[in-house]
């Protein structure tokens, strides 16, 4: 059905006069009169009773004016998302992203995105933390995926989308696993197993036990976190993480308990201010703000 038919018949159902009908849509009256002629066809029904010479509308037509609205509005809209879906085709998102993605919500805001707009192209980078910035530097045009301890936010444009808060690791029958939270203070003595420099959390974590009055002994500082947790459970150390970044053993090998910090960190999208963004970029940067 063509919907420039039902539109045209909503405004004789108004105007109620050919005449008046037609000098509105820029046409002839009998133009008009042929557009309702075939939408009856259509429907198979007369829409307006021709015994009068005034209009008058038929039961069919009654039903047809109350419905129609609705249908022509729906068209209307699926235009209008079909013209801005056209916009988007074959445009590149490309974010940035720290290695523990999967563990925060940024993934699932991501993957959201992408099956609503499977048109744009999806560019997804894991690289480590003391890089990931590299994508802003310099103005890039690219969306960044990071933690934050209350810096960055101040930098760039972001959008924070949960808090995680210092948790300490430890073996099951270490004596502090019993207290439902642990002073940093109380670890000065144990062995830290870090995960590297280039997290960006391994400075931070050293300048909090700076603060609380000792000088950590690393035994261990690198990449994989699966190393640290098999040290744990070993007994060679304790580790101070975030606590939604690590998964730990189902068989309640390794305990974790909060810190007593009141310091959090963020996990946010990040990109540069005044930057002309790609329209995928815009797209998913109104997506952030409004899930």
């Amino acid at each position: 059905m063509d919907i420039k038919k039902l539109e045209i018949f909503l405004n004789l159902s108004k105007t109620m006069n050919y005449s008046e009908t037609a000098a509105q849509l820029f046409t002839t009256q009998g133009n008009i009169s042929k557009q309702i002629i075939t939408l009856e066809k259509e429907l198979g029904t007369s829409l307006v009773d021709r015994s009068h010479r005034q209009i008058k509308l038929t039961s069919a037509g009654k039903i047809v004016t109350q419905m129609a609205p609705k249908i022509v509005s729906e068209f209307q809209n699926m235009q209008q998302k079909i013209q801005q879906n056209k916009q988007y085709v074959d445009q590149l998102l490309r974010i940035v992203t720290v290695p523990s993605v999967a563990n925060y919500r940024g993934l699932e805001l991501i993957i959201n995105f992408h099956m609503q707009y499977p048109e744009i192209k999806l560019d997804l980078t894991e690289v480590e933390g003391d890089h990931v910035l590299d994508t802003l530097k310099n103005g890039g045009t690219g969306v960044v995926f990071a933690r934050d301890f209350g810096i960055l936010q101040n930098q760039y444009d972001s959008v924070i989308t949960e808090e995680d808060c210092f948790v300490c690791l430890l073996p099951k029958d270490h004596p502090l696993a019993h207290q439902k939270t642990v002073a940093l203070a109380d670890l000065s003595q144990e062995n830290f197993l870090l995960l590297g420099r280039e997290t960006m959390l391994y400075d931070h974590v050293i300048n909090l036990t700076k603060k609380a009055g000792f000088e950590p002994r690393v035994s261990y500082d690198g990449r994989q976190l699966k190393i640290i947790l098999n040290m744990i459970e070993k007994g060679i150390g304790i580790a101070i993480v975030m606590d939604k970044s690590v998964d730990l053993p189902s068989d309640g090998s390794i305990i974790k308990r909060p810190i007593d910090l009141s310091e959090n960190s963020q996990m946010l999208f990040m990109r540069n201010y005044n930057v002309k963004y790609p329209k995928a970029v815009e797209l998913f940067w109104n997506f952030l703000q409004t899930n």
